[in-house]
């Protein structure tokens, strides 16, 4: 999409509104010089309906915004978000990210067993590439490689493993540490065709998070000819402000089951102490993940003055060059209707909601001294001049 962007509710308020505040208010609380402060974000994952029906309806209520991965082939079927709902969830000022085409595992899995020639069996850490027979996997060490056609998969004593149509001609020793994955062909055309899709319902799209968290091997390497962001290269949701790369990004689960609200507390007050980037992740279809749950963890990131942002707002905060995307708002939704259905025709979108798969996509002082001093009225009025006019700069090199 082209156009200045206009202030969103997050772009203006949070900006203006906020420093105002910080500004009027006493006592003034000092902001680190050594960064903008903490930051929080929240990414929910899948893009089920629950995103919009359940998880969105609380930041709306919290005057704070989200991120939504999306897979791309789900986007417009039963029981998953729309394109006019990521369109209505990102001009409320949320960032839309690629979750991959069909949710499959992109990144390299351990081989946990030697190889030898005439096996038609390969162990592996996760049988993730038997769910799709006829897929090309590469099993390599470094050194060697050897490409066999997935025929099935399963499990028994020894562990999970991939069926090799055919005999692999070629033998693996697994402390050399062995790793199999797709075919770089069907790595790129997941990320291009995930990316063009969900543009193509007319939401802007720079960073991807990677399915099953499987982020190593070939796929890491690729990633930046198509995304200016991994949102998920390692687990654990503290990023230090002073040192964050965008491709090496950690994320942290907040539902019910993995952290206590005690130790979700810890890992903010950790953010805010050094001034750096939180990230969370959800899946609103959880059940451990309710919309109490969501909003406590709001409410407990405002209580420390944290700001919650996107995740492309926080990198720009803290200096971090992503690219330069065009950011959609709420002012642009009138012209959705004609961009969608401009754009839509390259990614196979017929109607602005139900996705057709694309046949080559991824399968799978005091006031009155004469002494020429300020009063406190002119003072407060000063301030709050300086407040809009700062939050207007802020907004600006945010936006602008």
């Amino acid at each position: 999409m082209t156009g200045t962007p206009t202030p969103t509710r997050r772009g203006f308020c949070a900006s203006v509104g906020a420093v105002s505040l910080s500004l009027l208010s006493s006592p003034v609380t000092a902001r680190s010089t050594d960064g903008p402060g903490g930051r929080v974000v929240f990414i929910y994952d899948d893009s089920p309906e629950e995103d919009y029906t359940e998880t969105f309806p609380v930041h709306q209520d919290e005057g704070v915004p989200g991120c939504i991965a999306a897979v791309s082939d789900r986007i417009g079927h039963s029981s998953w978000l729309s394109p006019k709902q990521l369109r209505e969830m990102e001009g409320d000022g949320w960032e839309i990210m690629s979750h991959s085409v069909r949710h499959r595992a992109l990144g390299a899995i351990a081989v946990t067993q030697d190889i030898e020639p005439g096996d038609t069996k390969v162990y592996v850490e996760s049988n993730f590439h038997s769910r799709v027979p006829g897929d090309e996997i590469v099993v390599e060490d470094g050194n060697r490689s050897a490409t066999f056609t997935v025929a099935d998969g399963g499990e028994d004593s020894s562990g999970e493993y991939l069926v090799s149509e055919k005999p692999l001609r070629t033998g693996f020793t697994a402390a050399d540490g062995v790793t199999e994955r797709y075919t770089d062909d069907r790595i790129r055309r997941s990320l291009a065709d995930s990316k063009r899709t969900l543009e193509g319902f007319g939401v802007d799209i720079s960073a991807i998070v990677l399915p099953f968290g499987r982020t190593q091997g070939r796929v890491q390497e690729l990633i930046p000819e198509y995304y200016d962001v991994l949102a998920n290269q390692h687990h654990g949701g503290f990023n230090p402000g002073k040192s964050l790369d965008p491709y090496h990004l950690g994320r942290t689960v907040f539902r019910g089951d993995d952290l206590s609200a005690s130790e979700i507390g810890s890992f903010l007050d950790k953010v805010r102490r050094e001034s750096a980037l939180g990230i969370f992740v959800g899946h609103s279809r959880e059940e451990t993940l309710t919309p109490a749950r969501v909003r406590e963890t709001i409410r407990m990131s405002k209580d420390r003055n944290l700001e919650i942002t996107t995740l492309r707002d926080a990198l720009t905060d803290f200096g971090v060059s992503t690219g330069s995307p065009t950011t959609t708002t709420a002012t642009t939704r009138s012209t959705a209707t004609q961009t969608t259905t401009d754009t839509a025709k390259r990614s196979s979108a017929t109607d602005g909601r139900t996705a057709t798969p694309d046949t080559t996509s991824d399968a799978g002082g005091t006031d009155g001294d004469d002494d020429g001093s300020p009063s406190m009225e002119q003072l407060g009025a000063v301030s709050l001049l300086g407040a809009l006019g700062a939050g207007v700069l802020t907004y600006t090199r945010r936006n602008g």
